[in-house]
């Protein structure tokens, strides 16, 4: 089993490289009005934005995004790059244009547009998102996260901030924005930052520690987002034993007893408590893969007695975000430059 995940992830490292260095030798300069007409900011972020524009030649709408070189390495934009086109495929991962560039500036890379915003968009304050809509997302997700999971990539950054819309019903929705994806087995340095979706032992290192990244980080976050959908609320600031509802939460665990749930877990039922359980194991091992996630779907998530918990310290939308990125093979991808040739399909 190990002997084929490193197989996997050699092979998709081989494909990224080689679609890197395939589409040109240099990496062209231009303006982005040169070839499309900016609409309007679709979101901002610490490292960049995303701007909806129309290209000129197809007319076609699609998502520029501009990561400034200030802040982005050219290794990094190559990776994330060469990352997002070598997931084109998957209905629920948004597809990357095969155009990439640089200002003076920025570099710059084009996606599918998706004009309905993001999940997090649509969560209320301490209300969260309906069952049935948080149902139609999770399946989803699911299978986008097996299917990167099964090409040895690794997201570490799965949040409803990084869901996109298709649509406002959420019949459609995409996972994106892989500037910290990486493959699986590579080693992230320790954080000097966590949020409620941080993996427990990405918390629990120390300064100067690495850790071999693995897919159970995404399903630690895939658990904490379905949490936050549902109750528009975090469960914790951060899994650490220093957070006492964290803390709460690790004790029920090792107790062994979904009966004797905390009380912010006691609005959900006994089936949905198992379900968290083996999304958010402590033990980074026992957590289950994505698509197990489909067992839960057919059994109801909230309590018939629901306790309702204002939690306004740690409500969904009270939290800010960071990320922070390391090359993809570190060594291997040193001065790679990308063409633009500029054809939206």
């Amino acid at each position: 089993m190990a002997s084929n995940i490193k197989k996997v992830t050699k092979n998709t490292a081989r494909h990224v490289l080689q679609l890197i260095t395939q589409t040109s030798e240099n990496l062209k300069m231009m303006e982005i009005s040169e070839h499309f007409d900016p609409i309007q900011q679709l979101g901002t972020g610490s490292y960049g934005k995303v701007l909806l524009a129309k290209h000129r030649g197809s007319g076609k709408l699609v998502a520029v995004k501009i990561l400034r070189k200030e802040k982005v390495t050219m290794d990094n934009f190559m990776v994330e790059y060469g990352v997002s086109v070598n997931l084109n495929g998957h209905p629920n991962i948004i597809r990357t244009h095969e155009v990439a560039f640089h200002t003076s500036k920025d570099y710059v890379f084009v996606q599918e547009a998706a004009t309905a915003g993001t999940l997090f968009s649509l969560i209320k304050q301490n209300i969260g998102l309906n069952e049935d809509t948080v149902k139609r997302c999770i399946p989803q997700i699911a299978s986008a996260l097996e299917y990167m999971h099964s090409k040895g990539i690794v997201h570490r950054d799965i949040k409803p901030d990084n869901i996109l819309l298709m649509d406002i019903e959420c019949n459609t929705i995409k996972v994106a924005d892989f500037g910290m994806a990486r493959l699986q087995g590579t080693e992230a340095p320790s954080l000097s930052w966590f949020i409620p979706y941080t993996a427990p032992e990405l918390c629990s290192m120390k300064q100067g520690d690495c850790l071999l990244l693995h897919p159970s980080i995404d399903i630690w976050s895939f658990g904490i987002l379905i949490y936050a959908a549902m109750t528009g609320s975090f469960p914790w600031k951060e899994a650490k034993g220093r957070d006492p509802i964290y803390r709460d939460f690790a004790w029920w665990q090792v107790r062994k007893d979904v009966t004797l749930a905390p009380e912010k877990w006691r609005e959900f039922s006994l089936e949905a408590r198992q379900m968290f359980w083996v999304l958010l194991a402590l033990n980074a091992s026992e957590r289950c893969s994505a698509m197990d996630i489909l067992k839960y779907l057919h059994v109801p998530w909230k309590a018939e007695m629901q306790i309702q918990m204002v939690y306004r310290g740690n409500d969904v939308h009270s939290g800010a975000t960071a990320s922070a990125a390391s090359c993809l093979l570190p060594g291997e991808i040193t001065s790679l430059a990308i063409g633009a040739e500029v054809e939206i399909a």
